[in-house]
């Protein structure tokens, strides 16, 4: 027995001991994908992997943002044509769906996905991303891990950053943009200076573990280095080993968004919410800065996401929160921006509405010329004692 996946978005299940199985049409589709987008759009499959030790679970690789895993025990196969499959679990990278959803057209889709030997993992590649590893024992708890490419790693050490998001001149003249550029980007550090003392007392009052306290400093220094990837690296072992410090949440939050790589922005917005979290069990001086950074930091994340109303209302909450930074020129520049880009989106929202009004009443007045054409035509026929034909284009919308 074997599997095949299609871009019909139909998966396949040949059985060697079935006769005449080659044709379009036989019984033999386990998975029917052909409506199972958006709209009841078309999703191609690109690959397809059984799991070993639990061999019931399948998972398919999708032309769209997902990884749709099935329980084949409640699968029977039919025909084509028939209802769309319904998965077990739908899984992708956090960034994604939020991009979608901002108006922000990414192409990246599912290219390859594998179950991990002992089937508790599963790892998957991307078109126009990273690859990126989900647990299935526990695929609802956090965020997947990113296997950063071979490519990017050489970007972070040749010391130039990528651009966070393709954006293309359409999107550019529409403002349908949502993300800063690579200058904007250094106002995040600069924002960040009033809070520096903040942050230094933060070892002082905070006692953590000296293994969390080196990894701590040295990815400081590799923050002020701009060595983002390693800052990332040295905030995730100090967290590892103080994982109730909100500090290290919101400095590692800095590392990702200054790194700019595919999906940073959406685990450092995951950062920022898990430093205020811990803010709120840890009252003190060290408490305090920690929030005010996770804070800052969280509306630049929200921005990166092309969640422009969402970052706004966040940075209307931190002047609200902290009223002496209203008048700092990087927080009043960032509201400007966010301000910009939410009048460009709903300009962009209200051209992009009329142009679909102006092609529904193109296609009106197309559909009632041929009407009319067709009365015309009938009633010449009927004139001169022709036979009556009708229109192959009316039969087909009547």
């Amino acid at each position: 027995m074997f599997w095949s996946a299609g871009e019909d978005g139909i998966i396949r299940q040949y059985d060697l001991r079935v006769p005449d199985q080659k044709a379009y049409g036989s019984p033999n589709v386990l998975i029917n994908l052909t409506a199972a987008g958006p709209h009841q759009q078309l999703v191609e499959c690109k690959g397809v992997d059984v799991n070993h030790l639990q061999p019931h679970l399948m998972a398919v690789a999708c032309g769209d943002p997902y990884v749709r895993v099935f329980d084949r025990r409640k699968l029977a196969t039919s025909r084509p044509g028939g209802r769309p499959s319904q998965p077990l679990l739908q899984l992708t990278c956090p960034h994604l769906p939020l991009l979608l959803k901002a108006g922000i057209n990414r192409r990246a889709h599912t290219t390859h996905v594998s179950f991990s030997n002992r089937g508790d993992k599963l790892v998957t590649s991307y078109h126009g991303d990273h690859a990126y590893i989900f647990d299935v024992t526990g695929a609802a708890e956090g965020a997947p891990i990113a296997l950063c490419g071979q490519q990017q790693q050489q970007r972070s050490r040749s010391g130039s950053r990528s651009p966070r998001f393709p954006i293309n001149d359409q999107q550019v003249r529409s403002g349908n943009i949502g993300l800063p550029s690579g200058d904007q980007i250094t106002q995040i550090t600069a924002a960040d200076k009033t809070l520096d003392q903040g942050a230094a007392d933060l070892a002082a009052i905070c006692n953590l573990p000296e293994t969390a306290e080196a990894s701590k400093v040295s990815g400081n220094n590799a923050l002020f280095e701009q060595r983002y990837s390693a800052a990332v690296a040295d905030f995730t072992a100090a967290i590892a080993a103080a994982p109730c410090a909100a500090g290290l949440y919101a400095q590692r939050a800095l590392a990702y968004l200054n790194r700019g790589w595919e999906g940073d922005a959406a685990y450092a917005l995951r950062d920022c919410d898990m430093a205020l979290d811990l803010v709120g069990q840890q009252p003190g001086a060290a408490a305090a800065a920690a929030e005010q950074q996770a804070r800052l930091r969280q509306v630049h994340a929200l921005k990166q996401l092309g969640q422009c109303q969402c970052a706004a209302a966040a940075l209307d909450t931190y002047n609200r929160i902290y009223p002496q930074a209203v008048d700092n020129t990087e927080i009043t520049g960032l509201q400007k921006q966010l301000e910009k880009q939410i009048e460009q989106r709903q300009t962009y929202k209200m051209k992009l509405r009329l142009q679909r009004q102006q092609m529904r009443e193109r296609q009106l007045q197309q559909w009632q010329q041929r009407q009319q054409q067709q009365r015309s035509a009938a009633a010449a026929r009927e004139r001169y004692g022709l036979p009556q034909q009708q229109d192959p284009a009316m039969a087909a919308e009547q």
